[in-house]
């Protein structure tokens, strides 16, 4: 896991904060307490006494832990969402749309190691599909792949596949860095995994 340890004064970084506040310091705390030890097994005092706040200072800014738990985890996923559309808007064909969607997640892995491994610890508890109205970056990917394989772009099958294949060469490379089973930032590998994904891609 990435180096986040909160001895001493509590990372000042916001997710939805303005950097250097109060609750740019709660939620920097919570999102360091919730990947280690996972949400249900973190108090809001712990969280408090992280940040260095009071404990009803969380209540001011957020209505329960699971509001907080869930705030931090929809602001990367909506960032994600933002730069795969932005890579896929982008991309003059399908082989620069994979490397440039590949490259935004390394990026974004990059940008904030700690974030983006709450994100992916805790896919599977808010990460679900059928919220209407929200924005979902793998949505993207896969309606991309679809009107690939529509143009002759991408072997034909089943896009939510091939999206999860693709994605999981980047997101297991992550979790082995998460795991320290690999060092060094995401975007030095990037042209290695977006060639890799290209080539699950184009499997029949």
């Amino acid at each position: 896991m990435a180096d986040d340890a909160l001895p001493g004064a509590p990372d000042p970084r916001g997710v939805t904060a303005v950097d250097g506040t109060a609750k740019a310091r709660i939620e920097r705390a919570a999102l360091v307490l919730f990947a280690q030890h996972g949400v249900d097994a973190v108090s809001t005092r712990e969280i408090a006494s992280a940040a260095q706040v009071a404990e009803g200072s969380i209540y001011r800014h957020f209505k329960s832990k699971e509001v907080l738990a869930e705030a931090l985890f929809e602001a990367i996923h909506s960032r994600l969402f933002d730069l795969v559309e932005t890579a896929l808007s982008e991309a003059v064909n399908f082989e620069d749309a994979v490397t440039r969607v590949v490259g935004v997640y390394c990026q974004a892995a990059d940008e904030d190691p700690a974030l983006f491994e709450y994100h992916l610890i805790h896919m599977f508890r808010f990460g679900r599909t059928d919220r209407a109205g929200r924005p979902d970056p793998v949505t993207l990917i896969a309606q991309a792949i679809a009107r690939a394989m529509d143009n002759g772009d991408c072997p034909p099958g089943d896009p939510e596949l091939k999206a999860a294949m693709a994605l999981g060469l980047v997101l297991q490379p992550a979790a082995h860095r998460m795991a320290g089973r690999l060092t060094g930032l995401m975007t030095d590998n990037a042209p290695a995994l977006a060639h890799a994904a290209l080539a699950a891609l184009k499997t029949d």
